[in-house]
């Protein structure tokens, strides 16, 4: 009876052993999952847009196509994508823009407006954000 016991402890240590590797190489597909961001801005229209797909093309095609038909604008220009991460465009009172992107809401924002002033933007305001994740 012991031994039965054993043995089956054993096979079952065995099978549990042997799922490790599947199980944490799912975890690990799970956590390196790219996700892509980018920002479009139309500067004659001041319309702003995004797209989110899992590659970074993809993204920027769809940002700009959804600037395109909200805007009717042949500028739109995507000036940001992001992977895994927040995007943020700030625009001045002046038209100037900038773009910036962190690992949190507040860094995107934060350094959004300070491309936005770096390229003599006045009173640069945060006019959206994105998060790809």
């Amino acid at each position: 009876m012991l031994k039965a016991n054993f043995r089956k402890s054993l096979l079952t240590a065995i099978a549990v052993i042997s799922l490790v590797p599947a199980i944490t190489q799912t975890a690990q597909a799970g956590a390196t999952r790219n996700i892509f961001g980018a920002i479009s801005y139309s500067p004659s229209t001041k319309t702003y847009s995004s797209g989110i797909a899992r590659t970074k093309q993809a993204a920027i095609n769809a940002a700009l196509q959804n600037c395109r038909s909200e805007s009717d604008a042949e500028d739109c220009t995507v000036p940001l994508w992001f992977r895994n991460a927040w995007g943020a465009l700030a625009v001045g009172s002046d038209g100037s823009y900038g773009t910036g992107w962190g690992s949190d809401q507040s860094l995107a924002e934060k350094y959004a407006v300070e491309t936005c002033e770096k390229y003599g933007g006045q009173d640069c305001e945060v006019v959206f954000v994105k998060q790809a994740r």
